[in-house]
């Protein structure tokens, strides 16, 4: 049975994977605070057991095996955000964070019903995709011809699609863009007159707040009706 710290770097290969970036050592150590000989345990230990295959030109991938144990852990995960948030009315924060006690709960009677009541949602609360629930969840970003806000064109209007949920800190990016306004379905735009210290200048409900770039590239937007 998997460990539920070896089914977060799976769902760690995962998410960056669907971003569309390689999963090497430094990646997977800067998110778990742990050591580089650390991670390479645990990927030796995943890939001993047929979860993933390490490939030092082109960082480790998931097999269809740890592919389905990374969908059913995020997919837990995800429905019980939604059902907290939807449900019980917790900000996102909260039902992030106690999500993580609740989905090793939920049995499959459970997540069925669960299903039916929130109406077969596709996406979490910070707008990632449901496993089992949104269709080609694997090419979510790419579907939707989505690109990080940081990387944005300026003077051009941008929707909101998803906070990434490969960070260091999640808690801490949640509260900076939620107090912002920057949410899944919310209209930006990038100003071209950013501050003089690099960060990027979002105009977002009427109001104008500055990110720096580590931040913005943790959103993912896109143009309506490009996609």
């Amino acid at each position: 049975m998997l460990s539920a710290t070896a089914l977060e770097y799976l769902e760690a290969i995962y998410n960056i994977t669907v971003e569309g970036d390689a999963v090497v050592h430094a990646r997977l150590a800067e998110k778990f605070k742990v050591s580089a000989p650390s991670v390479t345990e645990m990927l030796h230990r995943l890939e001993r057991d047929g979860y993933l295959v390490v490939d030092r030109s082109v960082g480790a991938h998931l097999t269809e095996k740890g592919t389905a144990a990374a969908e059913d852990s995020l997919r837990r995960h995800r429905l019980a955000e939604r059902f907290l948030m939807d449900v019980l009315k917790m900000n996102w924060i909260a039902a992030h964070e106690e999500a993580h006690a609740l989905q090793k709960s939920l049995t499959p009677g459970i997540e069925a019903q669960m299903v039916a009541l929130l109406g077969n949602p596709t996406t979490c609360p910070h707008g990632n995709p449901i496993p089992g629930s949104a269709p080609s969840t694997h090419d979510f970003i790419r579907r939707h011809r989505a690109m990080r806000l940081g990387q944005a064109p300026v003077d051009t209007p941008l929707r909101v699609l998803c906070i990434s949920e490969v960070v260091e800190d999640e808690t801490a990016l949640l509260k900076q863009v939620g107090e912002a306004g920057i949410r899944p379905g919310a209209d930006v735009v990038v100003s071209p007159l950013g501050p003089d210290d690099g960060s990027v200048a979002v105009a977002v409900a009427g109001e104008t707040v500055s990110l720096s770039h580590a931040v913005a590239d943790k959103i993912w937007v896109f143009i309506p009706g490009s996609s």
